[in-house]
């Protein structure tokens, strides 16, 4: 009874309620500009939606038509689009799309993935462009997106062009310049990859990528990072075996500060026994992370789906959906890495809840999630 109390007390004085941006809108990812203007990209009748908020997350604009999917998007279990945003407020979309008529008859249709940049601030977007230079050989689309301040923008998915007849997949990543308009060539590194875990990627403000990955395996499936020149240093990071035998459909986070000197990551797995979800996570600096530890403070149910980011103060956060209380009516929980105190960001009202997506922005953390049939967003703190 008191911890439930204290925890409406901090909720309460933590973040009002939450606003909800989209109706009928899965798959959300968000984004934010230095000065708090809020992105949210989402699948919504059939194509890749953008909504924006400037004024940190307290009012959303109606949501406008980043790639027109000719009603045909689909997403789940993060299948769905990406957002990023650098210095100069250009926004950058990428989503797995399918536009071969014939290929969308399959019962399965294979996707590319696609781009498209506004510099209107979210108002338009240019034509979608594909990025991944060799077609359908991205059948799971899983990917992830970041952008650097002076507008170099990275994609990392995976990818099959390399595998043949082999089972899994490799990593694929490519750079992009000049404010969306010059696609480089796609790099491959190669795995096997889990096969149905999306990669995640950020980027330092000077441009460094840093990649994180679950490979592939029969029995255990460690969490990989990759960065340093050309992503050439990679190094495992879980110290304790994932007991992961199987693609989990459950992608690792990472978010590198804004200095570039601490990289925090995050990760489902199930050493505590099979189908016991859990979430860990660790802090690290120039490929070197300590001991993982389990994000939160009960154990019960099943966790997972984490999201990363820095706070202004430079204080790692992590997002996660949590089934502790009732697991077939999943909520979202944030912890600090300071404190390491959990604190339930979403209410029975909204329904489930699931795939939390952080971003700060003008000294604000806020963060998007699916619930009760759409899109909603919450602050968790700033000024």
């Amino acid at each position: 009874m008191i911890r439930s109390v204290l925890a409406l007390f901090l909720l309460a004085s933590v973040a009002p309620r939450a606003t909800v941006i989209a109706g009928g809108a899965i798959q959300p990812h968000l984004a934010a500009a230095e000065d708090g203007t809020f992105f949210a990209v989402f699948i919504r009748n059939g194509s890749i939606e953008c909504a924006t908020s400037a004024d940190k997350g307290k009012t959303w604009s109606t949501p406008v038509v980043a790639i027109d999917g000719k009603g045909k998007a689909v997403g789940g279990m993060q299948r769905g689009p990406r957002v990023a945003v650098d210095a100069k407020k250009t926004v950058y979309v990428t989503a797995p799309l399918c536009f071969d008529e014939a290929e969308f008859a399959k019962k399965y249709p294979t996707q590319d993935l696609y781009l498209a940049v506004s510099t209107d601030e979210g108002k338009t977007f240019s034509k979608p462009v594909q990025v991944n230079d060799v077609p359908k050989q991205a059948p799971e689309s899983l990917h992830w997106l970041a952008a650097a301040p002076n507008g170099d923008v990275f994609v990392a998915w995976l990818d099959r062009r390399q595998r043949g007849t082999s089972p899994g997949q490799d990593l694929a990543y490519v750079k992009i310049t000049e404010q969306g308009k010059k696609i480089g060539k796609n790099q491959i590194l190669q795995g096997p990859l889990c096969e149905c875990c999306a990669p995640g990627l950020s980027v330092d403000a000077k441009g460094n990528p840093t990649i994180i990955y679950r490979e592939a395996g029969k029995k255990n499936r460690p969490i990989m990072v990759a960065g340093g020149p050309s992503l050439s240093r990679v190094v495992r990071v879980n110290q304790a075996e994932s007991k992961v035998d199987s693609c989990p459909m459950d992608a690792p986070s990472v978010a590198v500060s804004a200095d570039g000197k601490k990289t925090v990551v995050a990760w489902m797995d199930m050493r505590s026994g099979k189908n016991d979800r859990d979430v860990q996570w660790t802090v690290g600096s120039e490929g070197r992370f300590a001991p993982e530890a389990t994000i939160h403070d009960v154990t019960a149910g099943t966790q997972g789906h984490p999201s990363l980011a820095f706070d202004k103060d430079g204080i790692a956060w992590c997002a996660w959906e949590d089934g502790r209380t009732n697991p077939n009516l999943m909520q979202i929980y944030v912890a600090d890495f300071k404190s390491k105190k959990n604190l339930r960001i979403s209410e029975d009202a909204e329904g489930k809840c699931g795939y939390p997506s952080l971003a700060l922005g003008g000294g604000v953390l806020g963060v998007a999630y699916e619930a009760g049939g759409g899109v909603s967003f919450r602050v968790i703190g700033g000024p």
